[in-house]
C-alpha cells in the first residue's frame, strides 16, 4: 500500500505551494510599492527643477527615482541573497530618514518635510515582521526618532541651504510636501491591509491543507486496518499484535509470522541475508510504526533506528524516493 508515501508528497507539495504563492504575491506588492516610490522621486526631481531651477537637487533625486527601478529588476534574484534582504532593507530606511533629515536641513526646516519621518515609521509593518524582525524594527524606530528630534533642535548653519527657496516659495512647497506625505501615509496602510490579507490568506490555506492531511492519514490508517482483516484478521488480532510490539513482548514476532506467514519469506527473496533483528524492525514497519515508535517499542535511540533501516533500504533494494513502510506493507 502505497498510499503514505503520497500522503506524504501531497503535504509538502501543497506547503510549498502555498508558501511559495504566499511569497510571489507579497514579492508583487512590494514590487508596487517601489513603483509608486519611483512616481513620487520622478515627480520631486521634475518639481524641483521646473519650478525652482535647482538642478544638483533635481540630479540627486532622479539618481534615488531610477534606484526604485533596480529594485524592481532584481525582484526574481532576492531569494538567492535572502540573508542579505532585511540588511539591504535597514539600509533603504536608514538612506530614506538621511534623505528626509538632508532636505529637512535643506530647505530651512521650513518646507515640511519632517511630516515623511511619520511615513517612513508607518512602512515599516509593510517591510518587516514585529515577531521575527523586533530588533531591526526598534533598530529603524530609534533611527528616525533620533534624526526627527535632532533636527528638530539644531539647526545645522554649517550645512548647505538651497539657493533657489524665497519665502514665499515655502508655502507652495509646504503644502505639496504635506499632500504628498498624507499620500504616503495612505499608501502605508492600503499596503499594509494587503501584506495583512496575503498572510491571513496563507493561515487560512495552512490549516485547509493540515485539515485535509488529516483526514488523509485517518483513511490510510482505515486502510491499513482493512487490509489487514482481509488478511483474515479480526479487530481483536489487531489490537493483540500491536499490543505485544508496543511492549516489546518476546512473542510479538512469532505472533506476528503466525497473523503474516508469508511476509518474512518475501522480505527473505529480496535478500537473504537479512538478520533476525532486521527482520523484526521490518515487522513494525509492516504495522506502520514510525521512527520514533520503533526507538520507544525496541529501547533504542532514534539515530540507532534510523541506521538500522538505512541498512534495511540497501540490503532490499530500495530507492530513497519511496516510503519504506509503504514499500514493506505493500508486501
Amino acid at each position: 500500500m502505497i498510499y503514505k508515501f503520497f500522503f506524504k508528497m501531497i503535504n509538502d507539495g501543497v506547503a510549498e505551494k502555498t508558501e511559495d504563492d504566499f511569497k510571489s504575491n507579497y514579492q508583487n506588492l512590494i514590487n508596487r510599492y517601489l513603483l509608486l516610490l519611483f512616481f513620487i522621486f520622478l515627480f520631486y526631481s521634475i518639481f524641483i527643477i521646473t519650478f525652482f531651477g535647482d538642478m544638483l537637487i533635481s540630479i540627486f533625486l532622479t539618481v534615488i527615482t531610477f534606484f526604485w527601478l533596480f529594485l524592481m529588476a532584481i525582484k526574481g534574484k532576492t531569494r538567492r541573497f535572502g540573508k542579505m534582504l532585511k540588511i539591504s532593507i535597514i539600509s533603504i530606511f536608514i538612506l530614506l530618514t538621511i534623505i528626509v533629515s538632508f532636505f529637512n536641513i535643506y530647505t530651512y526646516k521650513n518646507a515640511g518635510v519632517e511630516y515623511f519621518y511619520f511615513c517612513l515609521l508607518f512602512a515599516v509593518p509593510f517591510f518587516l515582521n514585529y515577531k521575527k524582525d523586533s530588533f531591526s524594527i526598534y533598530f529603524i524606530t530609534l533611527t528616525i526618532s533620533i534624526n526627527f528630534i535632532v533636527c528638530l533642535y539644531f539647526d545645522f548653519d554649517s550645512l548647505p541651504k538651497s539657493r533657489f527657496l524665497e519665502k514665499d516659495d515655502f508655502r507652495t512647497v509646504r503644502l505639496w510636501n504635506i499632500l504628498f506625505s498624507i499620500a504616503s501615509f495612505v499608501m502605508d496602510i492600503v499596503f499594509i491591509a494587503q501584506k495583512d490579507a496575503l498572510i491571513k490568506g496563507l493561515i487560512v490555506d495552512t490549516k485547509m491543507k493540515d485539515s485535509t492531511i488529516k483526514d488523509l492519514v485517518k483513511t490510510n490508517t482505515e486502510l491499513m486496518k482493512h487490509q489487514m482483516l482481509i488478511n483474515h484478521l479480526t479487530e481483536e488480532n489487531i489490537q493483540e499484535i500491536l499490543s505485544l510490539a508496543e511492549n516489546n513482548s518476546p512473542l510479538f514476532f512469532e505472533k506476528f509470522q503466525v497473523f503474516f506467514p508469508h511476509f518474512v519469506p518475501d522480505i527473505l527473496k529480496i535478500n537473504p541475508n537479512l538478520i533476525h533483528s532486521e527482520l523484526y524492525f521490518c515487522a513494525l514497519m509492516k504495522l506502520d510504526f514510525d521512527t520514533k515508535k520503533i526507538a520507544q517499542c525496541t529501547n533504542n535511540s532514534i539515530r540507532a533506528v534510523e541506521s538500522k533501516k538505512y541498512r534495511i533500504r540497501k540490503k532490499l533494494n530500495i530507492s530513497s524516493e519511496i516510503n519504506i513502510n509503504s514499500f514493506l506493507i505493500n508486501i
